[in-house]
């Protein structure tokens, strides 16, 4: 389990260093620090989840709540801190999804333990 811990925490250093992923934490930051456009995306998804629901479900909607759907999407749309968040969620989620493709179906032969043995190790490791 050690191991696993330890190729886990060099994946997330290497996740860390990405300028995706580290553009993705810096937008997610300004955005929690934005508070009426942290609300405005609130709204909106919580907006268009229903919305969708409802379609789902055969609910007639009526013409105010498409209405609001159109003014929410254009104040989404007018927002640049939210578009660079969507954007740059959409390429995050996308090196995720890789990443776990790849725990899940590992490419290649794995990594056969060294015979080895470096100062202070006793179970040996490839050099």
């Amino acid at each position: 389990m050690e191991k696993i811990l330890e190729a886990a925490n060099r994946l997330g250093h290497l996740l860390a260093q990405n300028d995706i992923v580290k553009r993705y934490t810096e937008i997610l930051e300004e955005l929690h620090k934005d508070e009426e456009a942290k609300n405005l995306l609130d709204e909106y998804i919580v907006f268009i989840n229903d919305y969708r629901r409802k379609e789902e479900e055969g609910t007639v909607i009526e013409v105010e709540d498409k209405k609001k759907l159109t003014d929410l999407s254009e104040k989404v749309k007018e927002s640049k801190i939210i578009n660079e968040f969507m954007a740059t969620q959409g390429y995050y989620m996308n090196i995720m999804q890789q990443v776990n493709e790849k725990i899940a179906k590992p490419e290649g032969e794995p990594p056969k333990e060294s015979k080895i043995i470096t100062p202070g190790d006793d179970k040996g490791i490839i050099l």
